[in-house]
Parts: C-alpha cells; sequence; structure tokens
C-alpha cells in the first residue's frame, strides 16, 4: 500500500509540473489585447475587398499547393490544441506583387507575395516560420489597429498597415511562434532565419516593416530568448535542400505565372 501510494504521488506530481510548465511557457493572455467581435467581423470581411482591388492580382493555386497548406495549418493547429482552435477552415492567397509581404485577417485569411517566397522563403522551414506568425495572430485574433475601415478599395499597403502590430507585442508573438513550431515538430530555430531574412534585407522589407529600425532589436531579443531555451548555437544555415517535393511544386507553381 505504502509503495502504491507513492507511485499514485509520484504520478499526480508530475502531472501538475507538466501543466504548470505548458501554463508557462503557453500562456496568451498577455500576448495582446483582443479586439472586440465587431472589429474582428469588420476585419475579416476586408479580405475579399482586398482581393477584388484593381492592384491585386491573385495567383490561382494548384490542387497539390492548396493541400500542402492546408496540411500544415492543420498540423500546426491539430498540435497546438489547447492554444489554437479549427474553428475556421484556412484560406490561402498568393498575390503577384514582387514587394516581400505577408500578412493574414480574422478567420483564417492568409495572404503571401509572390515576391517574399520566390526571393526569400524558398525553403519549406522558412516559409512554415513565417506563416506560423500569422496563423497565431488570426487564430488569436491579435489585431491591434482600431481603425473602423470604411468598406472599398484597399491596397496592399493599407492592409499591411492595419494588420502591423507594436514591437512589444511581436517580440511576445516571436516566443510563442518558437513554441508552435516545436510543438508542431517543426524547426523552430527556422523562426531566427525568418527574422534574419528581414533584418538584413531592410530596404525590400521596408513596407512590409513599417519602422526597419525595430527589426535588429527583434533579432538580438530573439536570440537571448532562444539563448535561455537551452540552444547552443542560435546560428543555423538554412538548407533548401531538406524542403519537400510539394512544396517544390509550389515554388514552380507561383514562378510559373510570371
Amino acid at each position: 500500500m505504502k509503495k502504491l501510494f507513492i507511485a499514485k504521488l509520484f504520478i499526480l506530481l508530475l502531472i501538475v509540473g507538466c501543466s504548470t510548465a505548458d501554463k508557462n511557457s503557453n500562456d496568451f493572455s498577455s500576448l495582446g489585447e483582443p479586439a472586440t467581435k465587431d472589429y474582428i467581423d469588420h476585419l475579416a470581411s476586408m479580405g475579399p475587398v482586398y482581393l477584388s482591388s484593381d492592384e491585386v492580382k491573385e495567383i490561382k493555386l494548384k490542387t497539390e499547393s492548396v493541400q500542402l497548406l492546408e496540411q500544415i495549418y492543420e498540423r500546426i493547429i491539430s498540435n497546438n490544441e489547447i492554444l489554437l482552435s479549427k474553428a475556421n477552415k484556412p484560406r490561402f492567397h498568393v498575390i503577384l506583387n514582387r514587394t516581400p509581404f505577408i500578412f493574414s485577417l480574422p478567420k483564417a485569411q492568409f495572404f503571401i507575395s509572390s515576391g517574399l517566397i520566390e526571393k526569400y522563403l524558398k525553403s519549406e522551414d522558412l516559409f512554415v516560420a513565417a506563416l506560423t506568425a500569422e496563423i497565431i495572430k488570426s487564430d488569436r485574433n491579435i489585431y491591434e489597429k482600431r481603425l473602423m475601415i470604411p468598406l472599398g478599395y484597399q491596397s496592399t499597403e493599407r492592409m499591411i498597415q492595419v494588420t502591423r502590430l507594436r514591437p512589444e507585442t511581436k517580440f511576445q508573438l516571436n516566443e510563442w511562434c518558437y513554441f508552435v513550431l516545436k510543438r508542431s515538430g517543426f524547426d523552430a530555430s527556422a523562426y531566427l532565419n525568418w527574422i534574419q531574412v528581414q533584418n538584413r534585407n531592410t530596404l525590400d522589407f521596408s513596407l512590409y516593416l513599417g519602422d526597419a529600425i525595430g527589426i535588429s532589436k527583434e533579432e538580438h531579443l530573439f536570440k537571448n530568448f532562444m539563448t535561455k531555451q537551452g540552444i547552443a548555437s542560435v546560428e543555423k544555415k538554412i538548407n533548401e535542400a531538406n524542403s519537400s517535393r510539394a512544396f517544390y511544386n509550389l515554388l514552380n507553381n507561383i514562378v510559373r505565372v510570371r
């Protein structure tokens, strides 16, 4: 009886310890201030308006490319069900535009420029890292602008401005991206490479970043964060050869449209 009691006590302490660790490392309560439902619904409605704008040309993705994107989304969501939900079916839009950008809207709407993918996200690890941040933002409704924008023509520049986060929120989001990627079985360190891509090409990313000065601090803080996670070397070269065949097909799908 005594041995049985000790065994049960050990299991209980182990469960409590794991629960506490998960709560501390995956608590989104401090990440941004949730927007109101009215604003979220309004922001979500801007997606179709943006796509119908004259300046926006969407690349039609092949079925295989859509399936790959949905699989990535499903893998991230299903491995982080405590944090993320399956409330919406994802919609992915690749915009024919040389300017590198990626942004999301509520209700699982994702917009990625062909220029970003062609020039900077040729590695699947990098692509997943960049997309993960937008999945979290969309699912958790992390949108800090509180502007009720009249429906009508919406430019790419305006959409990026509306969905841009404050530096402090981005710093927190970066850390949650690391945990989400790790729990999903993706290379979490690739998120540092995504930040470094922006920092090394601030001229190209000027529209996306808004204030290019903050990206250096963002990289510095994320390196410190990764060091605290016990990662001995935070510098890592992304190997594009590790990408899947389906991802290469996605790249070809986009490149051939030019």
